[in-house]
């Protein structure tokens, strides 16, 4: 085997990995439970502007997601249904688009008719700050602004537990 075909098969290798390392728990978020959430500043699709402090005094779910990645596609049914049942205004719910076109997540957003805010994160600045290496990645913010879970993975594997972590932030 040649060098060049040794580095083409290093590299499928390595694409390989990475993408399907998007839905596993290799890596964990940087921002720790018990910590307060990181504030930012997210312009949301449709042009209004959304700050951590004004979700305060209610829980909230922060997803960051991205329209490629399997898992973030897989998460969304069971988001859409958290998001109805805790819709008597204790529990906020947020989408942030990392890793990806602000074009594809705006559609990706527009295909699940997301019925919570989202927004697209410009340079992954919000992600970089909560430690997101891969979407999902999901934290979940007591009224406080206390990080008092950070899950990263697929939602729909674990849909029980993730009903039990919303209610603990209530």
């Amino acid at each position: 085997m040649n060098s060049i075909s040794c580095f083409k098969n290093f590299c499928a290798v390595f694409f390989l990995t990475a993408l399907l390392s998007g839905c596993g728990e290799e890596s964990k978020p940087l921002l720790q439970v018990g910590a307060k959430a990181a504030p930012f500043t997210l312009e949301l699709i449709g042009g209004k502007q959304s700050q951590l402090e004004q979700y305060a005094g209610k829980g909230l779910v922060i997803t960051f997601m991205s329209s490629w990645c399997p898992c973030s596609n897989q998460s969304m049914p069971f988001m859409k249904q958290a998001y109805e049942k805790h819709s008597n205004g204790e529990v906020a719910f947020l989408m942030i688009g990392v890793q990806d076109s602000r074009s594809k997540f705006e559609k990706f957003v527009e295909k699940w008719q997301a019925p919570f805010p989202a927004g697209y994160d410009k340079g992954d600045k919000i992600a970089n700050n909560y430690g997101v290496s891969s979407p999902p990645t999901t934290f979940f913010i007591d009224k406080n602004g206390v990080v008092k879970r950070a899950f990263y993975g697929n939602i729909a594997e674990k849909p029980q537990e993730f009903q039990r972590w919303i209610e603990e932030i209530i």
